[in-house]
């Protein structure tokens, strides 16, 4: 019981854990940012104008997902896609948003 209540405390306490990951590419001059979790990618001039736009790609693929969900979770390039959207749902802002991810940058190599 004791470890309950302390596992509540911590929780309490520590913001939410990155659950949700973004690349952010430089390839040719311009930046490309990338979502491997919920397959979303944007290209923009700058990595901030990137990171900017896939985050309001996430929230408003989060909230289309939530309008069509019964046809998302049946699709089977989707349905694994419904924790990250509840979490994505219930940010109430967009530092909330911000917290859930953990941005990688890097360069494309081939």
């Amino acid at each position: 019981m004791e470890a309950e209540v302390i596992k509540k405390k911590i929780l309490e306490v520590v913001p939410s854990l990155p659950v949700i990951t973004v690349f952010i590419i430089k390839d040719n001059g311009r930046f490309v940012a990338r979502c491997p979790e919920l397959d979303l990618i944007t290209e923009m001039d700058t990595p901030e104008d990137a990171f900017k736009a896939i985050v309001e790609i996430i929230r408003e693929y989060a909230e289309d997902y939530k309008k069509r969900e019964e046809i998302f979770t049946k699709s089977p390039n989707r349905a694994h896609h419904k924790p990250y959207i509840h979490r994505i749902l219930e940010c109430k802002n967009e530092w909330a948003l911000y917290e859930l991810i953990a941005v990688k940058y890097g360069h494309i190599h081939l």
